[in-house]
């Protein structure tokens, strides 16, 4: 049996201590310092290490020249990442944890509670709720309609779950939209988590549903209820069913049934184009590795495509081919402008889906080594879901926003998982990254949901205020309330009960009878300019996204 080797730090301190002997055969210096064959490997390594700072010390050459600055570098970088390091020690006792789940319920709840209660409804929640009350109070379940507007621009089907709600509720209210919002929320963390937990660790579970949540893309919808996350959950329910029948060897037709009503389904959140993340994303796979599945999945594809595209043939109006062709962002931009459009795209994408843009490139790199001779990859898998349709969109031929790579980022925060559990021994400095920049941005997150909001409410609670308001100036007065179409925030509108209808300044012009509306400064100086003779009286002025508008109350000078 060989001598154990002495260990890295017994090896320096006998060096510093017991100086060797060269051998009497090598009397030169540099020499004697480039032949260390004669002495153990971690011995000569550390004694190297020693003579070089002392050398440099007294101004010496050292070799190469470089050895100095680079064993500085390394001490510098082994001082900087000693408490990510142990943050990542701490992190990794997860796998201990009797109810890993838990933690992922609980890391969820503390980010959701106190934002979904504070923030006032904001950005596309007025629209969606507004679409809701159209379908329960009016009846256009079908086609959708914003106060009186026609609006086909897209299947809604949060709208629809929201108008369902308050058909059970008594009225659609700001929290027929969020119930169901959070509750998409909380199971897409838990369907990352429990896919994970099919091939990691606990910890490397927790810290894949932790990516997701603290990604500034997708931390924003805790305080936003709009159709993206439930399109993303849902497409991520179908990439979770199909995985784990395909590694199973279970894809049965119920298996592909299910899968074809879960696409179904998020074409009619936001219509055909988002689902290509599961399409290209899925299909590039099974073309590389499960081929045998094509069949069933070409029929799956089309089937929900059927569905969905019948919406489109059921609320079919002529004019609406080019209205639909300017919501799918074709042929919007052009030259630098559109250039310009994608290059904001990509750096969004960049800033937004941290911490997976630290392992992505790692992740795509492993992948490449090894896709021909894996088996099932499930890191293969989720890499071609996340990158082959925001490719399409990085070449797409008109503008583009980042929320529409939202499907990306739950497959992202797969590989996150994979990666946490691949790389923490072997790579753990870029682990101990993400897991910085993941707990950095949560913690950013705690402090606006329970420091910021709380004591500084009034600064989230704009549209509240303005819809309170305006219910205020209603109570004494009968009839509709009258916003003016394409100019009105709709979500001050959620705080006001009764009917509201969408018209023309023409139309305010033509009434007959005293009515309220909400309408902007320059809206009311052009109606006051279109008929002089009518009387319109301030009952307020308001704020509501930061754009000021007017509650006025037209009286016509006489009867028409």
């Amino acid at each position: 049996m060989s001598p154990p080797t002495p260990s890295p730090q017994r090896a320096f301190h006998e060096h510093s201590t017991h100086p060797p002997s060269y051998p009497a055969t090598t009397s030169n210096w540099t020499a004697r310092r480039q032949n260390p064959s004669w002495l153990p490997r971690a011995s000569w390594t550390l004694a190297r290490r020693h003579l070089g700072f002392k050398e440099a010390r007294r101004g010496e050459s050292v070799g190469s020249g470089d050895f100095v600055p680079h064993a500085a570098a390394a001490r510098l970088s082994g001082h900087l990442f000693a408490p990510g390091k142990r943050l990542l020690c701490q992190f990794s006792r997860l796998d201990k944890s009797r109810y890993p789940v838990l933690w992922v319920i609980g890391l969820f709840v503390i980010q959701a509670i106190p934002a979904a209660i504070v923030r006032a409804s904001n950005l596309e929640e007025g629209r969606i709720i507004a679409i809701a009350r159209g379908a329960m109070e009016d009846g256009h379940w079908l086609t959708p309609f914003v106060y009186g507007a026609r609006f086909a621009e897209r299947p809604v089907l949060l709208s629809w779950i929201s108008a369902l709600l308050g058909e059970m509720t008594g009225g659609v209210t700001l929290w027929s939209l969020r119930i169901p919002h959070l509750g998409f929320f909380l199971a897409g963390a838990l369907l990352i988590y429990s896919l994970l937990r099919s091939s990691t660790g606990k910890s490397a579970a927790i810290f894949g549903a932790l990516c997701w949540i603290s990604m500034p893309m997708v931390a924003a919808k805790f305080i936003n209820a709009e159709p993206d996350i439930v399109l993303s959950t849902l497409l991520f329910a179908a990439f979770h069913a199909w995985w784990t029948g395909t590694i199973t060897k279970r894809m049965t037709l119920s298996r592909w049934s299910g899968i074809t009503i879960l696409i179904i389904l998020a074409g009619l959140t936001k219509g055909p184009q988002p689902v290509a993340y599961f399409t290209l994303g899925v299909g590039a796979y099974l073309l590389l590795k499960r081929r045998e599945q094509i069949p069933e999945f070409i029929v799956a594809s089309i089937l929900a495509m059927l569905v969905v595209c019948g919406w489109y043939v059921l609320v079919y109006q002529p004019q609406d081919i080019d209205y639909w062709a300017d919501h799918s962002r074709l042929l919007t931009m052009r030259g630098l402008a559109l250039v310009r459009d994608h290059i904001d795209f990509v750096k969004s994408i960049l800033v937004e889906t941290l911490p997976a843009t630290i392992l992505i490139g790692p992740a795509v790199v492993i992948v490449l080594r090894r896709w021909r001779t894996s088996g099932n990859d499930l890191m293969f898998a989720a890499v071609l879901y996340s990158l082959t349709c925001t490719l399409v969109l990085v070449l797409w031929p008109g503008g583009v926003a980042a929320r529409y790579a939202m499907p990306a980022t739950m497959t992202l925060a797969v590989v996150c998982g994979l990666m946490f559990e691949h790389c923490r021994q072997r790579s753990p400095r870029v682990i101990v990254s993400a897991l910085f920049v993941s707990c950095l941005i949560f913690g950013g997150l705690l402090l606006r949901a329970w420091v910021a909001m709380p004591f500084w409410p009034h600064l989230f609670q704009e549209s509240r205020i303005a819809g309170k308001a305006i219910a205020a100036a209603l109570q004494d007065r009968p009839g509709p309330l009258h916003v003016v179409t394409n100019s009105t925030e709709y979500n001050m509108l959620v705080y006001v009960r009764g009917p509201i209808r969408s018209v023309t300044l023409d139309h305010l012009a033509r009434l007959k009878t005293s009515g309220v509306a909400v309408m902007l400064p320059v809206e009311q100086a052009a109606l006051a300019q279109q008929d002089p003779s009518m009387r319109l009286v301030d009952l307020g002025s308001i704020v509501s996204m930061r754009t000021p508008y007017r509650i006025v109350e037209i009286q016509p000078s006489e009867p028409r």
